[in-house]
């Protein structure tokens, strides 16, 4: 967390006030699609107060969030919002990001907080597999399954260790695979990543993750 945005919580925690702004919440939960890469919302509010409030500062607790306010000043009886959007490349599962909203009205920040459910476009059962030390080089698999109404090409494997043999099958093209894994030497300590490059219908370049280790 960005050490202004930790400083900004800890006043939100510690000094409980009344506020001028009045939200309408200050939660709000968002389902993307799959494949989607923005998405935005806002919080709404109302200047309840009888003086001009003006937001000093929105900060965000990551770089995938882009937050503004609809106006810098509010007259008494005003409505604004702050609009956010977020870039979800990379993203998936559920993910919590927080927006921190400052005024000039002598009170502590606001924390506004978003939920995001973001799909896997596909799941890999396991996500890791492992071998014991001296055990048996017997061949694991991850199964890969892309989402209902999606489907995908898997273009290559490539590992970052050449510690273990590694063979893709598709199962059913463009929607069920298996990375078939075994260790090349299981006497020997050994880890690898296996980074799966994929396209989509759409022709969208992803990139999937799975893990071996001897230990």
């Amino acid at each position: 967390m960005k050490p202004a945005l930790a400083a900004l919580l800890l006043s939100v925690i510690a000094s409980p006030a009344t506020f001028a702004l009045e939200w309408t919440t200050q939660h709000l939960s968002i389902q993307a699609a799959p494949l989607q890469r923005t998405t935005k919302t806002s919080f709404e509010f109302t200047n309840t107060s009888d003086r001009t409030v003006r937001i000093t500062s929105v900060d965000t607790s990551c770089d995938c969030l882009d937050a503004k306010p609809s106006a810098q000043t509010f007259a008494p009886g005003a409505h604004g919002s702050i609009n956010a959007q977020f870039n979800l490349n990379g993203a998936a599962g559920k993910l919590q990001r927080t927006i921190i909203v400052a005024t000039d009205e002598g009170t502590p920040a606001v924390a506004l907080t978003v939920e995001l459910d973001v799909p896997e476009v596909a799941t890999l059962t396991p996500r890791a597999v492992e071998w014991k030390v001296g055990g048996e080089a017997k061949e694991a698999t991850v199964d890969i399954a892309v989402l209902p109404g999606l489907e995908l090409t898997i273009s290559n494997v490539q590992p970052t260790s050449d510690a273990f043999t590694h063979r893709l099958e598709v199962v059913e093209a463009g929607r069920h695979f298996r990375l078939h894994l075994a260790p090349k030497d299981p006497t020997k300590p050994a880890n690898a990543a296996f980074r799966l490059f994929a396209k989509a219908a759409n022709g969208e370049e992803l990139v999937f993750s799975a893990y071996a280790n001897v230990r």
